[in-house]
């Protein structure tokens, strides 16, 4: 099987494509500056400014909790599959990690993010 001209073109095509949805998804994030805990029906507001390593109490125990360099990250956690220790590090406004068996929401936000999204009357 041989290529030709339009086998070519389509993969021009393709590969552009792909290079803008990855410019638009990646280029406009917003660095946060604060992050909301929310467990056990509370919430809690850090700066990402100042590192900091704290526990926040969940159903299951305690889920432990490192800021550090302006980003966020679970460090341990009493559930089963640990899902929100491998998140990893987050740092950009609108990222979250989540610990679902211990009811434990982590979101980075930012000062100049929109407080509503969407409004309805």
């Amino acid at each position: 099987m041989r290529l030709r001209l339009f086998d070519y073109l389509s993969f021009l095509v393709a590969l552009l494509v792909l290079a803008a949805f990855w410019v638009f998804a990646y280029t406009d994030a917003v660095r946060g500056n604060q992050v909301r805990i929310q467990a056990e029906g509370r919430d809690y507001i850090y700066s990402l400014a100042v590192d900091h390593s704290f526990s926040v109490e969940g159903p299951l125990g305690p889920t432990q909790i490192e800021i550090a360099n302006g980003e966020i990250r679970v460090i341990d956690s009493p559930c089963r599959d640990k899902i929100c220790v491998g998140s990893g590090w987050v740092s950009q406004a609108g990222q979250w990690i989540a610990c679902l068996p211990n009811r434990v929401f982590v979101q980075v936000q930012s000062a100049t993010e929109a407080d509503v999204d969407v409004q309805t009357y």
